[in-house]
């Protein structure tokens, strides 16, 4: 009779030990990996107003005339950016792999919302 009992206490404490390990509380892949189609839908941004800034203070050391460390095009003005964001500047921007730019690494995650929200409201000049 004491043998039944240890087996069956076993048994019990066992499947005990499987119910309880058997969850997954890991974090699920988010099933939309890029969210940020609109980091700031209250909010107009525009090249003039939000986007130069970040572009004269990381991009125009190299993306100017001449073009310095193998920068393919110049973004010293609206223009000329919009020939960057056709050749996936934003892409590159948000990228977390070896081509990012600026070269020296990725920008903050806000500075990159600034770019996507200009992206997102139709890469408005002014």
């Amino acid at each position: 009779m004491e043998s039944i009992f240890k087996k069956i206490s076993l048994l019990l404490i066992a499947l005990l030990c499987f119910n309880c390990s058997s969850g997954d509380d890991s974090p699920q892949p988010n099933p939309d990996p890029d969210p940020d189609t609109n980091p700031n839908p209250n909010k107009i941004t525009t090249y003039d107003a939000d986007v130069k800034t970040i572009i004269d203070a990381q991009c125009v050391r190299c993306h100017t005339v001449p073009a310095q460390n193998g920068a393919p095009f110049p973004m010293r003005n609206y223009t000329e950016t919009i020939v960057g964001v056709n050749r996936d500047l934003v892409l590159l921007v948000k990228s977390t792999g070896a081509n990012v730019m600026p070269p020296e690494g990725r920008l903050p995650q806000a500075t990159i919302d600034i770019i996507l929200d200009w992206e997102a409201d139709g890469f408005l000049e002014k």
